[in-house]
């Protein structure tokens, strides 16, 4: 596979030669298509999967010792897919397997987190430039590949891999932008704040890992992620001045996701909480609920609020009985949308997302009727059954 360097040019002349045999290189096409030039962690692991799918597992191998090399920490990015599973089998797991443990060691020791937000500046250089001719290549060239594994991991998972969503946000927000330009310039100045709350949760919770949390602008999808094994990242563009932000280019979900930073530490509290979170993967409501409403649940107990524990919380307090009926009847479905990531469709004067609160509320019993308080947050973060959770919480009963 070519080594690539900057490749929109080339690429758009590539994929309408495809159809042309004289000019098509699989492999050239497999590492377009899988956006291999991104070097993260997943994109390797997924370019992986469809090897395996192809049935060549000696590329699918390389490309797995390859990501293990980039800072994955948990084991369960190779052995949840059955077409990663594979690797476990062989003779190369061993080596994977203590690749991974050796970046946990790294990771374990929150005094030496890394709080990244060079890519932020970045954004601005090429922000600037929005306007001129070039903009897609300066984007993908200044912004992307110049920046961290986090960025290019954050572009993946939650921009959909598109420059052009990208720019079409620069000119639709452009006055929005400007307004939060100095609050994340400014963003340094939390890096021993979170430390601090670091160091809480790892006395919380003594296994705790602390990979790189990043700081990126990317087009309103997502405030905090911990998808595609990078550690954190945050999307900085939902963090603002409520003093001088320029709220007439944000539609509602947009103008109510905004937060100002007295919720930063908030944020990434509970993303760090996913990140140490060893549970079954959840198959119901009741299981996705819990493992967001113990992420709050969390928080709280390290810095004393959650991100949801305003008006989620001062509307489910106050409407908690009817919640839980209509909660008890489809926690055992796999339908979110009334309960969760329904921020854009949530009726009319009801806070979204209170799928977080109920599951807060039953971390809240279990954690309240247990005598050892560090040992049922430990049991909150490997729960493997998430009925027998909810039933020894009493919540409800």
């Amino acid at each position: 596979m070519k080594k690539i360097t900057f490749f929109i040019a080339s690429l758009m002349s590539f994929l309408g030669g495809i159809g042309q045999s004289s000019n098509f290189s699989y492999d050239d096409y497999f590492y377009y298509k899988n956006n291999l030039f991104l070097k993260t962690p997943y994109v390797l692991i997924t370019a992986a999967m469809e090897k395996s799918k192809a049935g060549d597992t000696t590329t699918a191998i390389k490309l797995l010792n390859e990501a293990a090399t980039k800072g994955v920490y948990d084991t369960t990015l190779f052995t949840f897919y059955p077409e990663t599973r594979f690797i476990t089998k062989t003779a190369h797991w061993q080596s994977i397997s203590q690749k991974i443990a050796h970046n946990r060691a790294i990771y374990g020791d929150p005094h030496n987190m890394q709080i990244i937000t060079s890519d932020l500046n970045n954004f601005w250089v090429v922000f600037d430039k929005k306007d001129q001719p070039g903009i897609e290549q300066l984007i993908f060239k200044d912004y992307l590949m110049k920046g961290t594994p986090g960025l290019r991991t954050f572009f993946d998972m939650r921009m959909n891999s598109s420059v052009t969503k990208i720019i079409a946000f620069m000119h639709s927000h452009k006055k929005y932008l400007q307004s939060i330009r100095p609050v994340t310039q400014n963003l340094d100045r939390f890096k021993p704040l979170i430390i601090t709350a670091a160091n809480k949760l790892e006395a919380l919770y003594p296994p705790a890992i602390f990979p790189p949390t990043t700081f990126s602008i990317g087009i309103f999808s997502a405030f905090g992620t911990t998808d595609g094994g990078a550690g954190s990242l945050i999307g900085a563009e939902f963090l603002c001045d409520t003093n001088t932000v320029v709220k007439d280019e944000l539609n509602g979900w947009q103008a109510s996701a905004k937060s100002d930073t007295s919720q930063l530490l908030g944020i990434i509290v509970h993303e760090l909480i996913h990140i140490e979170q060893q549970t079954k993967s959840p198959e119901n409501l009741l299981g996705k609920c819990i493992i967001e409403g113990s992420a709050d649940f969390i928080s709280q107990l390290v810095l004393g609020f959650n991100i949801n524990g305003t008006h989620a919380h001062i509307y489910g307090n106050s409407h908690e009985k009817e919640l839980w009926e209509n909660f008890k009847k489809q926690m055992n479905g796999t339908k979110y949308n009334d309960w969760l990531y329904n921020g854009q469709s949530a009726p009319p004067g009801v806070p979204a997302d209170l799928g977080y609160y109920m599951g807060f509320k039953i971390c809240e019993a279990y954690y309240n009727k247990a005598t050892d308080k560090k040992q049922a947050v430990k049991e909150m973060l490997t729960i493997q059954d998430f009925q027998k959770f909810l039933d020894q919480s009493g919540y409800g009963q």
